[in-house]
């Protein structure tokens, strides 16, 4: 198995997935390409499985062939492709390319992930993409999407009419999962702890997409006393100095799960209106400690449950819309909790695990 996989070096999740491939006896390899000025100490994850290589500059990001062809070149150099049997792309275009190329190459069968970037990048602002993409999923093997939500809007916007049989076929959604020590420290949460100022949870990388200055703009204006609490490392510069300027925002930067266990159990509510957002498992790990959440309307964790079942759908730039949602998990706040945390297990990494093995098996 060869997994293309840019986005490793930048989210610890997909470490959950490879180290149970390993442990299952599956032989894989992780290719992982970044550019050359990525700081190394920003690496989220690594493994004996992996090799993190910089073959382009920042720069070549803004033209799409020029920085593939760099990659393509490099992943011909290091890897035999008559020793595997299958490639995992984990994004259609980025990665999905590769997959493709070696598959013209060399025959290789592929399942490719589509991921909010993909849309919201590629097919939404690059139209002259759109081929490409659509190519790359004609020829793939299985595609799979990580929420419902992204599957409706590349069907519904993207797919021609005469491709959605075809592809619709040989698609499955399966979602990204929560470590094992959430699983194992779940936490109901009561009316009885709400606290006064109510204490309001965001964690998350601080950066332009989570939104968080937005967040305490919309926190500070509601009528009642509330506290925000930002946890995550500092990723841009200049937005944590925006948040320091409101008196009841607290910076706890980064956090190890135990600690961040610890935080969110003195806490009532967990709020992000990040966009554009595939998953976002920050959202699960909270449920898992009896929070229940607040989370953008259309975006990728928007299409798992109803809403008011284990929180408040909210538009990112609804103020009023984020006050009526706390106002109403106030006045159903024991059975959101409860609710949520029965929620968290339906994401569990094992079970997605089992989920890939058996599509790899149908394909190989």
């Amino acid at each position: 198995m060869l997994h293309l996989n840019s986005y490793f070096s930048t989210s610890g999740l997909f470490k959950e997935l490879y180290d149970r491939q390993e442990a299952y006896g599956l032989p894989i390899s992780v290719y992982v390409p970044i550019a050359e000025e990525y700081p190394e100490d920003r690496l989220a994850a690594k493994g004996d499985y992996s090799q993190v290589v910089r073959p382009f500059k920042e720069r070549d990001r803004y033209i799409f062939h020029l920085k593939h062809q760099k990659i393509w070149r490099d992943l011909k150099q290091r890897y035999h492709f008559e020793d595997y049997g299958l490639v995992h792309a984990h994004s259609l275009f980025s990665n999905g390319w590769l997959a493709w190329k070696v598959k013209q190459h060399a025959g290789l069968p592929y399942v490719v992930a589509v991921r909010n970037t993909d849309v919201r990048t590629f097919f939404r602002r690059m139209p002259w993409m759109r081929p490409i993409g659509l190519n790359i999923l004609r020829e793939a093997e299985r595609i799979v999407f990580i929420s419902r939500k992204t599957y409706q809007e590349v069907f519904g916007t993207y797919i021609p009419e005469a491709d959605q049989a075809q592809l619709a076929a040989k698609t499955l959604v399966i979602p990204n999962g929560i470590g094992d020590f959430w699983h194992e420290e779940t936490h109901v949460q009561t009316r009885d702890d709400l606290h006064e100022p109510l204490r309001i949870i965001s964690v998350g990388k601080v950066m332009k997409l989570k939104r968080f200055p937005q967040l305490a703009e919309m926190t500070a204006n509601y009528p009642k006393p509330v506290e925000l609490h930002i946890v995550g490392p500092e990723w841009e510069d200049g937005i944590l100095a925006n948040l320091q300027a409101y008196p009841h925002v607290t910076y706890h930067g980064a956090k190890n799960p135990q600690e961040l266990r610890e935080l969110y159990r003195t806490m009532d509510i967990y709020a992000m209106l990040s966009s554009p957002e595939t998953f976002g498992l920050v959202y699960v790990e909270a449920m898992s400690q009896g929070l229940p959440v607040i989370y953008t309307a259309g975006e990728g964790f928007d299409s798992f449950y109803p809403n008011h079942t284990v929180g408040v759908s909210v538009d990112k730039a609804d103020e009023a819309g984020l006050h009526q949602a706390l106002d109403y998990i106030q006045s159903h706040y024991d059975k959101l909790s409860s609710q949520a945390v029965q929620a968290s297990g339906n994401f569990r990494w094992n079970e997605i695990h089992e989920q890939y093995l058996s599509l790899y098996r149908e394909i190989v």
